[in-house]
């Protein structure tokens, strides 16, 4: 196999899992009603639980406009709420509700289930799998992606 097709065969393969990734992550949020861009904000907020606003729109990498959109969609579905920061007073953060947690773990629970299939890999695959997708990550990482991280 020459460079240019090793390189296509790579990408193809990558693209082909990422497509049935999403898939799953689309019907999770169906399940739950919610947008993908939601269920990523409840996953945040349940592993950082008191963010405010704008750390959120940076850990998503999306403008602050839009991320309160959606946020203002969680709070009105109970899934969200905002009180005032206890560092500052100043400040509003967010956390999950007693429903949106209960939610994203029933989300989550559905959602390994979707992938139990991997689980079919043994853990030396899964390891030359972890290894190879490290080897590759840093041999197409560029200037400035170590910042992303």
């Amino acid at each position: 196999m020459d460079k240019n097709e090793k390189i296509t065969r790579i990408i193809q393969s990558f693209r082909a899992v990422n497509r049935n990734f999403l898939i799953h992550i689309k019907r999770n949020a169906n399940d739950l009603g919610v947008t993908t861009l939601q269920l990523q904000i409840l996953k945040i907020l349940h592993e950082n639980p008191e963010m405010g606003l704008v750390e959120l729109a940076n850990k998503i990498e999306s403008s602050k406009s839009t991320v309160s959109e959606t946020v203002e969609r969680l709070v009105k579905a109970g899934y969200i709420e905002r009180k005032r920061s206890p560092k500052d007073r100043r400040a509003l953060v967010m956390r999950l509700t007693d429903r949106g947690e209960t939610e994203k773990a029933e989300a989550h629970k559905e959602y390994m289930k979707r992938l139990s299939g991997l689980d079919a890999l043994d853990d030396k695959e899964v390891q030359t799998l972890l290894s190879l997708h490290e080897k590759i990550i840093q041999n197409i990482k560029t200037d400035g992606d170590e910042k992303n991280e």
